[in-house]
């Protein structure tokens, strides 16, 4: 298993941990790092969640820093190091997408703005496949293996106990798209209404009459999780994909996230024009 994987929320959360152990016995990363005869960086990349430690790393760090591994929180920590080593599906995928589905994954609440196309989570398959083809030259199977990763991606929606949250702001002509043509459309929008039954997903629909909005250049995404992880923003553009972390940007992402909220139409009135444009055509 590579030693350098994408930062998650658990090996972040690992991480600071080690780190306040050091910062409380008064350690600079350098002290630790000669005690445990290794790179200076290779303790900074721990602490940031960049690197899933061993279960023998943790410990020797928790003896260099005076901790009893068989007490608390000696214990706790080397049981979450146990659990890094567990590999995501996602793993195989690579790269930056790997990274965001990986925090998607340990996510709690996901607020989702898409302008022109349906949101993975929310996919039928024969959607998915449509998309992940366009302006692609890839062989029948990568296709298979991006849909399938998509697909499997859609079990955060149903996971117990505790499902992904997901709050979701379809623009109109995302709707309105015939991805795959009108037959993949119209079983597009007919399964967004049933996912819209569920009590963890929430849909509005932002209608062109609502005019120009803070997010008129590009879609995202805000993401939650548990305990003291700190939210994070995701952008996708042609160039690359964009992680924020910075409260700056976070703020920013969130007030355009309200405006959006705020100019779209209600749930209710959202899954009745869903109905609509699916009965009578888009």
């Amino acid at each position: 298993m590579p030693r350098f994987t994408p930062a998650t929320p658990r090996s972040r959360r690992l991480g600071r941990e080690l780190r306040k152990l050091r910062e409380a016995k008064g350690m600079t990363g350098e002290a630790a790092a000669e005690i445990v005869r290794c790179s200076s960086s290779r303790i900074s990349r721990i602490e940031s969640g960049d690197i899933r430690p061993r279960v023998g790393d943790v410990m020797e760090l928790l003896v260099a820093y005076g901790v009893k591994i068989d007490e608390e929180p000696g214990a706790s920590l080397l049981e979450q190091a146990r659990g890094l080593r567990e590999d995501g599906w996602w793993q195989r995928l690579g790269g930056k997408y790997a990274t965001y589905i990986a925090y998607e994954t340990e996510a709690v609440e996901l607020k989702n703005f898409e302008p022109m196309l349906v949101p993975g989570l929310l996919q039928t398959e024969r959607y998915a496949r449509e998309v992940n083809v366009i302006g692609r030259e890839a062989d029948p199977e990568t296709v298979d293996e991006r849909v399938t990763a998509r697909l499997t991606r859609q079990e955060v929606l149903h996971r117990q106990p505790k499902p992904l949250r997901m709050h979701a702001i379809l623009s109109e002509a995302s709707l309105r798209t015939e991805v795959g043509g009108p037959e993949v459309l119209r079983e597009q929008l007919d399964r967004l209404v049933t996912l819209s039954r569920l009590p963890n997903v929430t849909i509005q629909v932002l209608r062109f009459e609502a005019g120009a909005h803070l997010a008129d250049s590009s879609g995202f995404a805000l993401l939650t999780f548990d305990q003291d992880d700190p939210p994070l923003g995701y952008i996708e553009t042609l160039a690359g994909e964009l992680f924020l972390e910075s409260p700056r940007d976070l703020a920013r992402l969130a007030a355009a996230y309200d405006n959006l909220r705020t100019l779209a139409m209600s749930p209710a009135e959202s899954v009745t024009f869903v109905k609509g444009l699916s009965e009578h055509g888009t």
